[in-house]
């Protein structure tokens, strides 16, 4: 078969023409065709080179904040102290404290109608937080100055009377707000990255390995707390469900209280 009835070229009008002229005529068409079309190839493959290769630095880089993150996490735990108590175990001394607080919300106010449980644990929290101070009357002012005044007094005589080194009821703001920014930093982090959705996931549950149950429980108050309310309004707590290893009845403070009922959007481990 002649090559020239396989490759017609525009302006050869005949196969008839000589060959040496018909012959440039398809090298200067394979060139330009071919050559444009190879040239646009290289630069594709180059272009998907660097891309790839941003994407790595990136992810690397990404990586490396994050194992910082993790490390400053541990280095904050390992830090806190209450009485004898050091690192994990202070957050037992934080969880006891918030239920003898709560305990006593209920002989300043019986009523739920006047003290709801959500009200209760947002006073009892936020006076575990920063203890019976003049911040915490001011935060909590809109419950009722006489009332908290009152439950201020319930909490001095519970630390006079009560001589544990557990409970010693003045304010965790020092240990505690250190945590919670890096703690909700580090999700803000993971959450605002480039990573595929399933990287990002995989990040929080690493994180969320690295607390405790006492840790959980804690955050837990806080996120129900006006203090911990850029957890829920953010959707941190519903995308990568940071209390979602609490035990079923872990949060005993009241009989009324079910965390499955607070967190129905938490698919918990139980």
């Amino acid at each position: 078969m002649d090559i020239k009835n396989l490759f017609p070229l525009p302006g050869a009008s005949s196969p008839s023409h000589e060959p040496m002229q018909y012959y440039g005529l398809l090298g200067d068409y394979i060139g330009g065709v071919w050559g444009t079309l190879l040239t646009a190839l290289t630069v594709f493959g180059v272009f998907m080179t660097f891309w790839w290769s941003r994407r790595m630095d990136y992810r690397a880089k990404t990586y490396q904040i994050f194992a910082e993150m993790l490390r400053t996490h541990e280095e904050i735990v390992t830090s806190l102290r209450i009485g004898n108590q050091t690192g994990r175990d202070t957050f037992s001394s934080v969880l006891s404290e918030f239920y003898v607080i709560y305990k006593l919300t209920r002989q300043v106010v019986d009523d739920d109608a006047v003290w709801s449980t959500s009200d209760r644990i947002d006073i009892a929290y936020t006076c575990t937080f920063f203890g019976p101070h003049i911040v915490s009357e001011e935060v909590l002012k809109d419950y009722g100055v006489e009332k908290i005044k009152q439950l201020f007094g319930e909490i001095h005589t519970a630390r006079q009377t009560g001589k544990s080194e557990r409970r010693q009821f003045g304010g965790h703001q020092l240990r505690l707000s250190h945590y919670f920014r890096n703690l909700f930093s580090a999700y803000t982090f993971v959450d605002g990255t480039r990573l595929s959705m399933e990287e990002k996931l995989a990040r929080g549950k690493v994180l969320r390995s690295k607390l405790s149950n006492h840790e959980q429980a804690v955050l837990t108050l806080n996120i129900m707390s006006h203090l911990g309310a850029e957890w829920e309004r953010t959707g941190l707590v519903e995308k990568y469900k940071p209390i979602k290893n609490l035990p079923s009845f872990f949060l005993t403070f009241d009989r009324s209280f079910k965390i499955k009922d607070r967190f129905p959007y938490v698919n918990f481990e139980w």
